[in-house]
């Protein structure tokens, strides 16, 4: 079986990581039949950057600037293989990385979503393992039985580290919201854990970049992301999957509440009460019992090191 993987890099004013980022994916070796990178009217030279390279499977398309969103989905119509996965301009893969999932896409024939483990990385070089969930077997590739409760308790799949296929997209009509910076890439892995099942690799094969200018993951938003309210918006449908129903609704709590956390931090107390008392934010009890003490402690005691574990 022949299996040919599109790698779409979406590209805005990164031109001094995006070169590690197109090589990571060029060096993967047959299964790669091209990397597509968007260039969403960047400012600075790195699509020349990437042009200068002159390889045979890179090719580079350029658009006005519209968003992440806009540059992936761009990336996706463009797109001639079999399969997509998408790499941020400042992310890396791992040697191995499109090598086990294609042992993912034959082991797993009848899933059409595909993941590995990841690397969290800084700057200075230091690299962290993707939480696990404790539900998960460590030491084997496996079906995700029940992503959105294993996902509430740590993200174990990454923008850069899932693989669909392309059909998936377009039969779901699935694609990255306009407009949304933050959070969209967690609305389509959502959407498609809902549509079909996840087969994971615990191996950690790519890394994604901490605190690195241009990095959406450099900072916490302190408002509720869209991707949880419409998480919330589909679990309450009455044709949702009801084997997914539970863990979708303590999913959308854990980012209702985790932006609740992050106004108390603040000192943004009445905004982040009137998040709380939303119904979507109690479907995780105890999470939410935890987060209410947080809201109601005085000031000055926030900074006491016992409250972490609340």
């Amino acid at each position: 079986m022949s299996i040919q993987v599109s790698v779409v890099v979406p590209l805005y004013n990164k031109e001094t990581y995006v070169l590690n980022a197109v090589k990571s994916a060029v060096s993967q070796g047959d299964a790669v039949m091209e990397v597509l990178v968007v260039d969403d009217g960047s400012t600075d030279s790195g699509a020349e950057r990437v042009e200068a390279l002159n390889h045979s499977k890179v090719r580079v398309i350029r658009k006005k600037n519209g968003g992440v969103s806009s540059a992936r989905n761009r990336g996706i119509q463009e797109a001639r293989g079999e399969y997509i996965t998408f790499l941020d301009a400042d992310d890396i893969y791992l040697d191995g990385y499109i090598a086990e999932i294609v042992e993912l896409i034959k082991d797993f024939p009848s899933t059409e979503v595909y993941a590995t483990s990841f690397y969290k990385q800084w700057p200075n070089g230091r690299r962290e393992p993707a939480y696990i969930p404790m539900t998960f077997d460590s030491g084997k590739a496996q079906l995700v039985q029940d992503p959105f409760t294993a996902w509430s308790r740590g993200s174990f799949i990454h923008t850069g580290s899932f693989c669909v296929r392309k059909d998936t997209l377009f039969r779901e009509n699935i694609y990255f919201p306009l407009g949304e910076n933050i959070g969209e890439d967690q609305d389509v892995i959502f959407r498609l854990m809902e549509s079909t099942l996840v087969a994971f690799s615990p191996r950690p094969l790519m890394c994604y970049s901490q605190e690195i200018a241009n990095s959406l993951y450099s900072s916490l938003p302190d408002y509720l992301l869209p991707c949880y309210a419409r998480l919330a918006q589909r679990a309450r449908t009455p044709n949702y999957p009801s084997q997914l129903r539970s863990g979708a609704y303590r999913m959308a709590s854990v980012g209702y509440l985790s932006a609740v956390r992050i106004l108390i931090t603040k000192a943004r107390r009445f905004d982040a009460a009137r998040l709380i008392f939303q119904t979507p934010s109690m479907y995780h009890f105890t999470y939410w019992l935890r987060t209410l003490i947080r809201l109601c402690l005085p000031i000055r005691l926030m900074k006491l090191q016992w409250l972490k574990w609340v």
